[in-house]
């Protein structure tokens, strides 16, 4: 199936090719920034300082999470775009659909790990008698949505890969909305505190990482997230991975820098 968006990197004059990728791709950098904020200002309005120092905790946890996908959305985008641009459709679904399943293991496994050593995270991020319980609770709800929040961040930056920069844009606003709604009220409204602020942002990412998949199960894309087209020969993992490590390597470095901060 030949998608119409990839002809503006065949056809289309480069000046309004490279802006029709590059704003949206400006925009949804906006969006993360709103995203990152929205759990901590919310949490500010209830003037509970020990709330908002967890949040701040266990915010790098979460950043690992984002790191994860980071490496599969920003390897997976360069190896997919250098094979569409080949003709090797076959070979990009491959791409696309070991980031997808290499995404859901990778944040399976994280998860399990925050959650089986939740203590001792909890001691390395710097939490004390005060902070521990509302950060294990945060750490607990977002190590359950792990997953989402790790493809929701990959596929952000993989549909990109055949000049979907709009939908990648439309996913993350639509994760942000829902984060943004549910905060006051999960927040505020119900009082859950620093429960309702996770709970907001993995219901945010749901929504996000639905709307790709969504996306992909409607057979519109050249791409494929079917198990079966996954595999990890032919330099697939390898190829992801040498892209996609160093790219995360700032959100890594941002999430070890707050840990020894807040330590």
């Amino acid at each position: 199936m030949e998608n119409k968006n990839l002809e503006v990197f065949s056809n289309a004059p480069v000046p309004k090719a490279v802006l029709k990728n590059v704003l949206p791709a400006m925009a949804a950098m906006v969006m993360v920034l709103i995203y990152n904020l929205a759990d901590t200002f919310f949490i500010g309005q209830t003037h509970n300082d020990i709330l908002i120092a967890a949040v701040s905790l266990a915010m790098p946890v979460f950043l690992l999470f984002m790191a994860i996908g980071t490496i599969f959305g920003v390897g997976g985008v360069s190896v997919i775009s250098r094979a569409l641009g080949e003709g090797r459709s076959d070979y990009a679904k491959k791409v696309c659909s070991f980031c997808m399943w290499g995404c859901v293991i990778t944040g399976a496994v994280l998860s399990v790990l925050f959650l089986a050593f939740m203590d001792q995270i909890l001691a390395i991020v710097g939490a004390d008698a005060a902070t521990s319980g509302p950060a294990r609770t945060y750490l607990t709800i977002v190590s359950l949505g792990g997953i989402f929040v790790v493809v929701s961040n990959c596929y952000s930056n993989v549909i990109r890969a055949e000049g979907q920069a709009g939908k990648a844009m439309m996913g993350q606003l639509l994760g942000n909305l829902v984060n943004v709604i549910l905060d006051p009220i999960m927040i505020l409204l119900f009082d859950w505190g620093i429960a309702g602020a996770a709970i907001a942002t993995v219901i945010g990412n749901v929504f996000g990482a639905v709307y790709y998949i969504i996306y992909f199960l409607r057979g519109k894309s050249v791409l494929s997230i079917h198990p079966r087209d996954f595999t990890v020969r032919n330099k697939v993992c390898t190829g992801v991975l040498a892209i996609g490590i160093p790219a995360s390597l700032g959100s890594l470095l941002m999430s070890v820098s707050q840990i020894i901060l807040n330590s």
